[in-house]
């Protein structure tokens, strides 16, 4: 059953532009001849993997399940009626290959998630607490925005309620939260989680909403928003601080009309705790926005355009 989130692989029709993208944001390109791979500086995984192809599309997911549970998970899938998929030729890879309910491709694999070594704790000053003694907190402009990890992504879904419970019975997510009457559900990992790993949005073609990938600090996140600015990409919404998994957010548009987010500090579920999961209708998506109210294209699915 799913215990981590590998990476998202994409078929885009100019790899060259997101390659461009995501190296202004902070990530490193690994060229592979057919694909280029981005990866968060200093992990040993890919986070996003964009392949040439006439449109674009969300080409499969990649997930880690736990080691041992692959076979079983197989023979599950096929009791169920799952449809199970040979690996593409162009983009294989060990493990199982599935099609889920909505015609998402999903690739499973018993391969353990990228460690890290972690941040130094930062030391905040607040009210009668001072933990910064005698030191300045300030940065220097120079302070680089590293991306650590793709944290989560969010993907159309004519149903999402409906592809959530696919995912709860057949591949052992957890629900989080819903946001507003099936506009949206939250869904984490097994095991000690983030509060979500895969988000659901209700729309009735396929496509990528938004790729999300965490940063150290408020101030990586700002600094990391002007020089993307600088670098010529489009903002898209932000600074802000989301309500359904109480994360600080930066969105900008990539080269294909989903979006990349840099986020921090974001709610995370011990595997045994009792979590209640909450719909909370038109306030789930922010508590607050520089910005005001996301954009009007803010839940536009671009890859349902043409071209």
């Amino acid at each position: 059953m799913i215990s981590s989130f590998q990476h998202l692989s994409l078929s885009v029709p100019d790899v060259a532009a997101g390659r461009d993208f995501y190296r202004d944001f902070g990530m490193q390109p690994v060229d592979r001849g057919d694909s280029v791979a981005m990866r968060c500086v200093g992990r040993d995984q890919d986070q996003v993997v964009l392949f040439e192809g006439p449109r674009r599309e969300v080409h499969h997911r990649t997930y880690g399940v736990l080691p041992g549970t692959l076979a079983d998970t197989r023979r599950g899938l096929e009791r169920a009626g799952v449809e199970l998929l040979d690996a593409p030729v162009q983009h294989g890879g060990e493990g199982v290959w599935l099609r889920d309910p909505h015609g998402y491709v999903v690739h499973l694999t018993e391969r353990a998630d990228a460690g890290s070594a972690g941040d130094a704790r930062i030391a905040w000053n607040t009210p009668g607490h001072f933990e910064r003694l005698g030191d300045r907190g300030c940065p220097t402009p120079q302070l680089p925005t590293r991306p650590r990890r793709l944290g989560h992504i969010i993907v159309f879904s004519p149903d999402p309620d409906a592809l959530a419970r696919f995912y709860i019975e057949h591949l052992g997510m957890r629900l989080s939260d819903r946001v507003g009457d099936g506009f949206a559900v939250f869904l984490r990992t097994q095991g000690d989680s983030d509060h979500h790993v895969l988000g659901l949005l209700r729309n009735p073609q396929r496509g990528l909403h938004h790729a999300s990938f965490e940063v150290g600090s408020l101030d990586e996140m700002q600094l990391g928003m002007l020089r993307m600015q600088d670098a010529g990409h489009r903002h898209a919404w932000g600074l802000g601080r989301h309500v359904v998994g109480s994360n600080y957010f930066q969105y900008f548009r990539d080269p294909y009309g989903s979006m990349a987010e840099y986020f921090v500090d974001i709610d995370h579920i011990p595997a045994d705790q009792d979590w209640e999961a909450r719909d909370w209708g038109k306030d789930g998506m922010f508590l607050w926005s520089v910005d005001g109210p996301p954009p009007e294209d803010f839940a536009h699915n671009y890859y349902a355009d043409e071209g």
